[in-house]
């Protein structure tokens, strides 16, 4: 999966002197009125994007606008890095006011703005994006065209990215009066991931019974996150059915590119570029300790020098280690994973820790399937090891609990996926936000804060639908 990019073939121009361009102009008899008619090939129109011939274009630009927001767009801060910032994967080494909240999860009034404005709206226009794109394939290619599966069900992660990490009562606009106005109802938190089910659904129902490579991958990645969105619910047993039949195997990833900044990983670029994020360990006593555990799965750096804000060491994460290296979406071992945890919900604790330790024993296999330059790229040690070693039950129902989201963290992250965790630790499994989230002393002074959900942008203000108060940052 490639994006395009546009090509720089027929931009040289021969060189020629203003003087003579406008002589010969007058020559032909142009007048000046004419010359000022200006036309730009680069504007397209609402129907130029409309036809059958525009469909590549469109979705490929269905996929940039996915990429940019969920993991994207340079130094801009997608959804994945804000999620970082905001658990403790990531701590910021910047001097910017919106990043120093995010990370002290004490964020801004909504009309001064937050870091989380920038993933917020970015999901909407990939949402708007994707949503369009697969109606427009509609028209000229048959249901089961794998790119209509593939835009749908990444119009589901842009709700599961929503549900995951915003306040409940997000509203959503439908996309399909793009041309007019319309206010758009909010969702709750469980809506949300229903919302995104009914799109991982449709789009395994619109694969239909194709088996070529292309559907099967696209099956799979609607799969995923089927059995994540359902995970999200509650919905243990049918996340589980879910994701049974995708591979270990199997991994889509946004595809990222050095060939625009827009198109460049953000967390390579807020991280070990910029320096303006950190990797953390042990952050505010409740934290993962990522860099002391020296776990092949968290390969890192110790640049040697502070980060942007001149105080903050920089530690660099090396999954991504520069600006075109892909992020895994949905993969096999996200499947595993939610397996593992039914299971353990159930009470089958052998089938839970076979799960895990089957992972563990072909770490590097996946890893580097998974993260370019994973094996050459690193000056750890640690990661030349090919296995974990195996896990063994560590014989209470908390102690199971706390292994199982320890192997969750350490498999996905950097990948959008912690804060999800970390709230359904308080919502499903009945922990407290103080003992799951980062608590105590900020690591740059004052206390931390209690948030333990993104903001909504302050723009949905102009939306009569939506209700400011119902957008509680400390509820689950």
């Amino acid at each position: 999966m490639t994006m395009l990019t546009k090509s720089r073939a027929g931009f040289a121009r021969p060189l020629v002197s203003g003087a003579a361009m406008l002589a010969g102009l007058f020559a032909a008899g142009c007048s000046t009125s004419e010359l000022l008619e200006v036309k730009d090939p680069a504007v397209a129109t609402p129907g130029s994007v409309e036809s059958q011939s525009a469909v590549p274009t469109v979705y490929a630009g269905a996929l940039g606008d996915f990429f940019v927001a969920y993991s994207g767009n340079g130094l801009n801060d997608a959804f994945a890095p804000t999620v970082a910032l905001f658990t403790d994967e990531m701590r910021s080494s910047d001097t910017f006011t919106t990043r120093n909240d995010a990370d002290r999860r004490t964020q801004s009034s909504p009309s001064n703005g937050n870091l989380a404005d920038i993933p917020y709206v970015a999901l909407h226009r990939a949402r708007w994006s994707t949503e369009t794109a697969a109606r427009l394939i509609t028209k000229f290619f048959p249901g089961t065209d794998p790119r209509i599966a593939e835009l749908t069900s990444l119009s589901g992660f842009t709700y599961v990215a929503f549900g995951e990490a915003f306040c409940s009562g997000v509203p959503f606009a439908p996309t399909e009066t793009a041309r007019e106005f319309v206010e758009g109802p909010p969702l709750t938190t469980a809506q949300m991931f229903d919302e995104a089910a009914l799109r991982f659904n449709a789009a395994i129902n619109g694969l239909g019974a194709a088996t070529d490579a292309v559907s099967t991958s696209r099956r799979n990645l609607a799969r995923v996150g089927l059995g994540r969105a359902l995970l999200n619910n509650g919905k243990f047993a049918e996340a589980a059915a879910a994701v049974a039949a995708v591979p270990d195997n199997f991994v889509y990833v946004d595809d990222h590119s050095a060939n625009t900044t827009r198109e460049e990983n953000s967390l390579w670029n807020l991280n070990g570029s910029n320096r303006r994020y950190t990797l953390s360990d042990g952050e505010g006593v409740n934290g993962m300790n990522w860099r002391s555990a020296n776990d092949p799965r968290i390969p890192w750096l110790d640049q040697g020098r502070n980060g942007f804000d001149n105080a903050t060491r920089l530690f660099e994460q090396l999954r991504w280690s520069n600006r075109d290296t892909d992020v895994p979406l949905a993969d096999g071992i996200e499947a595993r994973l939610i397996e593992a945890e039914v299971a353990l919900k159930s009470g089958d604790v052998n089938t839970w820790l076979t799960k895990l330790n089957a992972l563990r024993a072909q770490v590097r296999t996946l890893m580097t399937a998974r993260y370019a330059n994973y094996a050459t790229n690193n000056p750890n040690t640690f990661v030349t090891n090919t296995t974990l070693a195996p896990l063994d039950d560590p014989g209470t129902p908390a102690a199971r609990e706390n292994l199982m989201f320890r192997e969750r963290a350490f498999w996905l992250f950097g990948t959008g996926h912690r804060l999800g965790d970390m709230r359904r630790l308080i919502r499903q499994y009945g922990r407290g936000a103080e003992t799951v989230f980062p608590t105590g002393t900020w690591h740059k002074g004052g206390p931390i804060g209690p948030d333990v959900n993104l903001v909504v942008a302050f723009r949905e203000e102009q939306n009569s639908l939506f209700v400011r108060a119902n957008c509680k940052t400390n509820v689950p």
